[in-house]
């Protein structure tokens, strides 16, 4: 008997355990919003509502819960996975309570499950019971990735080249004539010498048939500026000379005349 009363005790004991110890929720990365839900008695349970639910309901619906209203009251959550079965209306000591997570604290949520629009990475808490939060502790939230931005680095623009600068000239280089350089006095700049005419190449001798060297002829010989002016005033004044001796000639007949006939 007393063998059978310690079996007996060990087995009560280890179902109690069992039934008493509440499931861990799940801890996995969400890249959505974690939903907590406990049920009372230890049970609780964690899903993920991916991307980014538009209210704390969808959120739970898409954490892979379902859930049912008041009847007369839409709006207000009466059971979450069937419990409490049956629905007992709005009970007053017992009652689903709404929850947010917040640097690993559970903060009673304000407004309904239905006008909270939770962003990813948020962490939502259900818990039945009289008001209590929910007996697992909210993770901390998972950072998000930042988006990559597409913007292409500015792209460099070319430099205009510097303007030359003028170069001194070179020790012993010939400065270009009638060319000023920057900063020049006029008493620095050169002047341009008169062009030199090229000297006149003197005349060839010419050979002759004969194998002697012929003369220049006298039309090869410069003639002096002042050797023209005479010859031209010369051959102005030889008719005036030439009329005069012909009127002597002309008088010394006449006169001729009248003596030959005075004597005859």
């Amino acid at each position: 008997m007393t063998r059978r009363f310690a079996a007996a005790a060990l087995l009560t004991a280890a179902t109690a355990a069992a039934i008493t110890v509440p499931a861990a929720p799940a801890q996995a990365a969400c890249s959505g919003v974690t939903v907590i839900v406990d049920f009372g008695g230890g049970r609780v349970q964690s899903g993920c509502a991916a991307g980014d639910p538009g209210s704390g309901l969808a959120a739970l619906r898409n954490a892979g819960f379902t859930f049912t209203f008041v009847p007369g009251q839409n709006g207000m959550v009466c059971t979450v996975n069937s419990v409490p079965d049956p629905c007992n209306g709005a009970p007053a000591n017992a009652y689903w309570s709404y929850w947010h997570g917040q640097g690993g604290q559970w903060q009673y949520s304000d407004v309904g499950a239905g006008g909270h629009n939770p962003a990813p990475g948020d962490v939502e808490g259900w818990a039945f019971g009289p008001g209590k939060q929910p007996g697992a502790a909210p993770p901390a939230p998972q950072p998000q990735p930042q988006p990559v931005p597409t913007t292409a680095p500015p792209v460099p623009q070319p430099q205009p080249p510097a303007p030359a600068q003028p170069q001194p000239p070179a020790p012993g280089a010939t400065r270009n004539p009638g060319q000023v350089q920057p900063g020049a006095t006029p008493a620095e700049v050169s002047p341009v010498p008169a062009a030199t005419p090229a000297p006149t190449a003197a005349p060839t001798p010419e050979s002759t048939p004969e194998g002697r060297t012929a003369e220049p002829s006298a039309s090869s010989e410069p003639v002096p500026a002042n050797a023209n002016a005479e010859r031209a005033a010369d051959e102005q004044g030889l008719p005036w000379v030439v009329g005069v001796v012909l009127l002597l000639v002309i008088a010394g007949m006449a006169a001729g005349q009248v003596w030959k006939r005075r004597r005859a």
